[in-house]
């Protein structure tokens, strides 16, 4: 269940202290993900080859950082938080569904940003430099992120992975909801879509905006699967969650199947993730041992 949801449920059961946190911390997710994105953006905007070159140089940052100010949420959130205090069951809800959409709307321009400003990339310097860049800003995004995941239990990995899928929009009404099963040796996470490469190819199921057809892999590389034609954007996914850590001799993260395709994606989480299956390591070239075959 998305937190937009949630907090609805409770706008219907007149909890209304318990519907204005959660609104806050939809707002906050949504908040969170995008100033990932904006991250992002700013080490592909200052990329210029595969050869490293210090620091974002500092039009990247002025630049993004002026994007990144901008809070399209925020009046929206002011107005369901006095919609609240006054006890207004509508106007709570119509001004939590307009937040969304908005936050909605810039999340996808940014995720539509970074798969062009990739594609160029790709057809300036080659395939190779889009792992380049996202290896680059793995150092200032991922890595920062989830440097404590070794220490947390399967259920920890699970509760921030929806967060932040919840948080990415995901799901058939593009408001954060999505699906678990619970397997014997991992927890499955289904998003169908995804809110970012899932939207971007299958297009927004709540606006009816079509997909784009994203450009991608024409060659077949390790740190996509070793599939054709994975979206720019998404490649990230294969090279963060998986490929960095098989590389490295570890079992891949958060290793998952479907992604940016016509249909659902799922992430799984081991509850040993030492005891990863075989077929994830096998896909991207490895042996159990972290060794390229």
């Amino acid at each position: 269940m998305s937190t937009q949801a949630m907090a609805e449920q409770y706008l219907a059961e007149s909890e209304w202290e318990i519907a204005a946190d959660l609104a806050e911390y939809f707002l906050d997710e949504m908040t969170r993900i995008n100033s990932a994105l904006y991250t992002w953006l700013k080490v592909i905007i200052a990329f210029s080859g595969p050869e490293p070159t210090g620091p974002a140089p500092d039009h990247a940052e002025e630049l993004v950082d002026a994007m990144s100010g901008f809070g399209p949420g925020a009046g929206d959130l002011t107005a369901v938080l006095r919609a609240c205090q006054a006890g207004d069951r509508q106007v709570a809800r119509e001004r939590l569904e307009t937040m969304r959409i908005r936050m909605a709307a810039v999340h996808d321009q940014l995720v539509w940003w970074i798969q062009h400003l990739l594609t160029n990339i790709a057809h300036r310097d080659g395939e190779q430099a889009v792992c380049d860049v996202v290896l680059r800003a793995y150092e200032d995004l991922w890595k920062p992120r989830y440097t404590v995941w070794p220490t947390m239990t399967p259920l920890e990995k699970l509760q921030i992975s929806v967060e932040g899928m919840r948080g990415h929009l995901s799901g058939p009404r593009h408001r954060g909801d999505v699906g678990i099963v619970e397997e014997g040796d991992r927890f499955t996470m289904i998003l169908d879509p995804c809110g970012s490469c899932g939207v971007l190819r299958r297009g927004d199921p709540d606006s009816g905006r079509p997909g784009c057809s994203p450009e991608g892999t024409t060659e077949r590389h390790d740190w996509a699967w070793r599939r054709l034609g994975v979206g720019w954007y998404a490649v990230h996914s294969a090279i963060v969650m998986e490929w960095i850590d098989m590389r490295d001799g570890r079992p891949p993260m958060r290793p998952m199947s479907g992604c940016d395709t016509a249909g659902p994606c799922r992430w799984f989480i081991y509850k040993d993730a030492g005891a990863a299956r075989a077929e994830h390591t096998e896909r991207m070239g490895f042996d159990d041992g972290g060794q390229e075959s």
